[in-house]
């Protein structure tokens, strides 16, 4: 999750408004081709030239003849499974010697009279926002970031997204340091505890082994025994309202104490599974979205013993009840839904529409236009029972909608919980909701609402999931125990059938501290499982053994991205081979072992290691080269004593204080003055996002699992599109 802070509160926001926003400049001369084909790690070519006939591949007739026809120029991508082309309408482009892949051709007609300035942008201090923060406009870029929004297809999605890795990767607006690594702590009676870059592990999946030690740990009766995790961390939920939560430890809490529609299993991070939503499917175009709820889930309210059963509607005033709150999470939905026009349906309307024809479904790799329910579920491997349909209407299409889904923050709580009295009374007002708006009488934005209260004071006090609150103490700890009532209880008995040497957890336990010597006591004694240890203090949980168990670290990529901003509208940086040759003079080696202490890995473009459209394929590695540097420099023809590069940071950040002296050093070898200013944070976001800066470093983090959320603020740049077409053709 990204950073929360107001910055990125706000650059989320504005970056999310953007989609339908944008404006460009046509590149190249009519009938030219730019061919980016497969390069050697050490390359200092920016675009390779046109495939000869001594090319590996070869042409596909019916593809040249398509964008002959419908390009005016072309810029060819060659992607692992796909040729990307894409290139401004009209005729006279020339290709050749495609690869024998299958081509996706992308044309758009920019509106220039639409498009925004960057003048204008930066007046606006949209770096970040509509523009991304190097300010630099490519409208090919443009054209396959707004395409991969609306493509529901994951197949294609992926090769757009490879495309603009690679396009990225040449042209370099931001130099991509790398990602983040992580380091998890914990006994090696613990197992299958799995990562996920968005979603904390679901704990009713991990294990314990059955001899592992018992111990107490202070609180109450409670003992660390197999079946019970003790996490020793730190933090707090803002809210136990997921409606006003948006940072970490909140979203691991709901993951495990409630259901979204969909989820990413375990470590999975390219495809969602099924949850509270059996199937979906959607329209043509993508606009509407069809999710069939699953039957018999009840939501438990242990205080009282009674439990709630989960249907369609729930789904519906959940998502509605999020929106109206107005807390900063809900952009997501402001943006891609229109709640006003969505609404929960019975299986038998839903019939009909599926009868009528044009309802897609994707899953698992596999596409399909289903005609019934029951063609729906068994196309999901589905045979149980339903609660009704949710109908979610989005303004626009967007792929990375089921990514937006699974947030924790989206849980469903059921209606009748949060309404009490007012249940009967406001279903019938809104015509069971089909005229959602009308609960604007039940619920009231801001957290003075009576049903953000009651959530807040009972901690939830309804929940789904595989475990429920028992009992907590503000900073202190929080319990968490089995839920009885589980949908999915059976799969705690398949794991221990499988695993006959494991416990299946039974209860959670978060000893709450912000003290690193504390947690880490707490570890050493085996009084936690598991325990937050900063990347330095290492050395005081490594090699322990507490009987036949030893302590473990485990180091796995995030998907935080660490980064230089080069201000591609301001010289001599708006030239692209200045732009690389920093980039070869940048000292990565250096960065991860000084400043990171071996906690970063290289990636080379803005998609997440792992991430849908992340490649290896095509891609330029850079690496520490002085030489090739000054080779680029020469080429680009500017000098660099004429030139000033002043590289800001966020002042109190350390790091960050580290990676510019470096910098400073190296870049200075290539002739340029180079100087470093730490700014205040809000002094940071003001100037950057005008564009009043030459250099700055900064991190992101995802809001979902999704490419759109980096790839969107790293390089779209506000074009506008009178159109914007593509064309599969089968290689």
């Amino acid at each position: 999750m990204r950073a929360k802070t107001t910055l990125a509160l706000l650059v989320v926001f504005l970056v999310a408004f953007s989609v339908a926003a944008s404006g460009c400049i046509g590149g190249g001369q009519k009938g030219t081709t730019t061919t980016i084909e497969q390069t050697s790690g050490t390359s200092s070519t920016t675009q390779a030239t046109q495939t000869t006939s001594s090319s590996v591949s070869v042409a596909s007739s019916e593809a040249v003849k398509y964008i002959e026809a419908h390009l005016s120029n072309a810029t060819v991508i060659n992607t692992e499974k796909y040729v990307v082309v894409v290139g401004p309408e009209g005729s006279g482009a020339k290709v050749s010697g495609l690869p024998n892949k299958p081509v996706i051709v992308v044309s758009y007609k920019a509106n220039m009279k639409k498009t925004p300035t960057i003048q204008e942008l930066m007046k606006n201090q949209q770096g970040f926002g509509q523009i991304n923060p190097a300010f630099l406009r490519d409208p090919r870029m443009d054209a396959l970031i707004q395409l991969a929004r609306k493509v529901t297809d994951p197949n294609i999605r992926g090769a757009l997204y490879n495309a603009l890795y690679i396009l990225a990767n040449r042209e370099v607006p931001e130099i991509i340091l790398g990602d983040a690594k992580a380091a998890r702590v914990y006994w090696n009676w613990v197992h299958n505890w799995y990562y996920n870059p968005v979603l904390a592990p679901r704990w009713d999946l991990v294990m314990e082994d059955k001899n592992a030690p018992s111990v107490s740990i202070g609180i109450g009766n409670y003992k660390n025994e197999p079946g019970t995790i003790v996490e020793a961390t730190f933090g707090w939920p803002s809210s136990f309202d997921p409606a006003f939560d948006y940072e970490t430890f909140g979203w691991a809490l709901y993951h495990n104490v409630g259901d979204t529609l969909v989820t990413y299993w375990e470590n999975e991070t390219k495809k969602v599974s099924p949850d509270l939503a059996v199937a979906w499917a959607h329209n043509k175009d993508g606009t509407v979205w069809y999710f069939v709820i699953r039957g018999g889930v009840k939501a438990y309210d242990p205080k009282s013993g009674t439990t709630y059963t989960i249907n369609a509607t729930d789904v519906e005033f959940e998502f509605w009840r999020v929106l109206r709150a107005g807390y900063s999470v809900n952009w997501m939905l402001a943006t891609y839904t229109d709640l006003n026009k969505s609404y929960a349906m019975s299986d038998s309307e839903f019939e009909k529409i599926l009868q009528n024809g044009g309802v897609i479904a994707d899953f698992n790799g596999k596409t399909k236009e289903v005609k019934s329910l029951k063609d729906l579920l068994s196309f999901f491997g589905y045979s149980g029972p339903t609660a009704g349909v949710y109908k979610l209407v989005l303004p626009h299409p967007y792929g990375g909608i089921l990514s937006v889904l699974a947030d924790p923050y989206l849980m469903v709580i059921p209606a009748k919980y949060m309404l009490g009295d007012k249940y009967e009374e406001a279903m019938k007002a809104s015509d069971w909701g089909r005229k959602p708006w009308v609960w604007s009488k039940y619920v009231q934005p801001g957290s003075k609402d009576p049903i953000h209260t009651m959530l807040q004071d009972n901690m939830i006090g309804v929940f789904t999931g595989p475990f429920y609150i028992k009992e907590a103490k503000q900073n202190s700890y929080i319990v968490l125990e089995r839920n009885p009532y589980y949908w999915n209880a059976s799969v705690w008995s398949k794991l221990e059938q499988k695993y006959p040497n494991y416990v299946v957890t039974k209860r959670v336990i978060y000893i709450i501290s912000s003290d690193a010597t504390t947690r880490i006591s707490l570890f050493q004694k085996g009084v936690a499982d598991i325990a937050a240890v900063p990347v330095d203090r290492l050395n005081a949980v490594k090699g322990l053994t507490l009987g036949k168990f030893q302590s473990k670290i485990d180091s796995f990529v995030t998907p935080d991205m660490v980064f230089i901003v080069l201000n591609a509208a301001k010289k001599p940086l708006n030239n692209e081979l200045v732009r690389q040759a920093l980039a070869w003079a940048t000292p990565y080696e250096q960065i991860y072992n000084a400043v990171y202490k071996g906690y970063m890995v290289p990636n080379y473009g803005p998609i997440p290691i792992g991430w849908l459209g992340y490649t290896g394929y095509n891609v330029i590695k850079y690496k520490y080269n002085l030489a090739k540097a000054l080779q680029l420099i020469r080429k680009s023809g500017i000098n660099p004593k004429d030139y000033t590069l002043t590289i800001y940071y966020n002042t109190g950040n350390t790091q960050r204080e580290k990676i510019a002296t470096l910098l400073q050093n190296t870049w200075g070898q290539l002739g340029f003055k180079v100087s470093v200013t730490p700014l205040s944070w809000p002094t940071l976001l003001s100037k950057t996002a005008s564009g009043d800066f030459d250099v700055y470093i900064v991190g992101w983090a995802p809001d979902f699992l999704d490419p759109d959320d980096y790839v969107g603020p790293f390089l779209q740049s506000a074009v506008v599109f009178d159109s914007l077409n593509y064309k599969v053709i089968s290689g």
